[in-house]
């Protein structure tokens, strides 16, 4: 399970790209029968160090353009984040800047070692090869601007979390503190990775329950900083990483906390609970599972309370307690009895 943007190559700016080619010049001389003229031995070692130069600028921004994943490819939840944190379009034409400068070089060489291979004396031709460098440069330096915006794409795509897409994804949402993640570590078979969030300062859990063979039965994702809080508090960046989300939500697990210990009344629970309901079941048809957590805090009257204001009975609903893995089983079994259901495991 990886991210494909994880192997997106660092992009240098312009000035070390030029350094480091320039520096490789002479790092592959030619063997030169000891017969040649001194003026042919001269001309080859210049027209070698423009060819070593040359291809060290076209082999480290062929590498760049390669190490992107082609972005009309990318199953839709990449392709959204993707287009979310650095506009899809833009890192084409940055791509494709790139990819016109390669042509530009070639040119320039194949020009430049005609003029060195006329030149009459050994000055005249290290002045071409430094004329040379000189339009490579300018070449180069034209585009720093694009190597300085992938570079800054590449930051940003590679703190996207990698995500199995084979297998179905049940996405956690609730206020903080409510037990969102002690639920995810508990449903998880091993530790549950954590990884940097893009859109937020927070992180992101993804945790996977596995059957006694090893095969991953689904994958648990807590999100913080997305579906916690209302819509009306969310950025137009973490509204757009909602619709994401919706990629692969194959169900939602809302989470509850009737004693309001984690700061939030049930009121304004009920309220984030039907904005996912809304957002999920009612737009894209995710369906939308309910967890009231913290049961062995709760009264009787704030469990009955809360199903009243939901319209919902016990049956309805799974009663847990995260922290100690009171009936996470029921959670496990209710998730895998709805997926087998739907034929989700083969």
């Amino acid at each position: 399970m990886k991210s494909p943007f994880e192997n997106f190559y660092r992009v240098w700016n312009a000035q070390e790209m030029l350094d480091f080619a320039f520096s490789k010049a002479s790092s592959k001389t030619p063997s030169l029968p000891k017969t040649l003229p001194n003026i042919e031995k001269v001309k080859r070692k210049e027209i070698k160090r423009m060819e070593n130069s040359v291809n060290v600028l076209i082999e480290k921004i062929s590498k760049v353009i390669k190490s992107v994943p082609n972005l009309d490819e990318l199953p839709p939840f990449y392709r959204k984040l993707s287009h979310l944190l650095v506009d899809n379009d833009e890192l084409r034409k940055a791509l494709g800047r790139l990819n016109g400068i390669i042509p530009v070089l070639t040119r320039l060489f194949r020009d430049y070692r005609r003029k060195v291979g006329q030149e009459i004396n050994s000055r005249q031709a290290g002045m071409k090869r430094t004329e040379f460098f000189g339009r490579c440069s300018s070449v180069v330096r034209q585009v720093n601007s694009t190597f300085v915006f992938l570079d800054e794409c590449r930051v940003k795509l590679q703190q996207v979390p990698p995500v199995k897409l084979d297998v179905p994804s049940v996405v956690v949402a609730g206020y903080p503190n409510v037990g969102k993640s002690t639920l995810v570590g508990q449903l998880s078979s091993a530790k549950p990775m954590v990884s940097e969030y893009p859109f937020t300062t927070k992180q992101i859990f993804i945790g996977s329950y596995q059957g006694s063979l090893g095969s991953t039965f689904f994958q648990v994702i807590d999100t913080p900083g997305i579906l916690d809080r209302p819509m009306r508090s969310r950025n137009f960046i973490e509204k757009q990483a909602i619709l994401a989300l919706t990629t692969i939500a194959t169900l939602i697990l809302f989470m509850f906390d009737p004693t309001a210990s984690s700061g939030y009344d049930v009121e304004s629970q009920i309220n984030l609970y039907k904005e996912v309901r809304e957002d999920f079941a009612d737009d894209f048809e995710i369906p939308v599972k309910i967890v009231v957590n913290k049961i062995d805090f709760a009264t009787e009257e704030e469990i009955a309370d809360l199903l009243t204001k939901v319209q919902l009975t016990k049956e309805d609903v799974i009663l847990i307690n995260a922290k100690d893995g009171i009936n996470v089983e029921a959670v496990v079994d209710d998730l895998q009895t709805y997926f087998k259901e739907r034929n989700y495991f083969r």
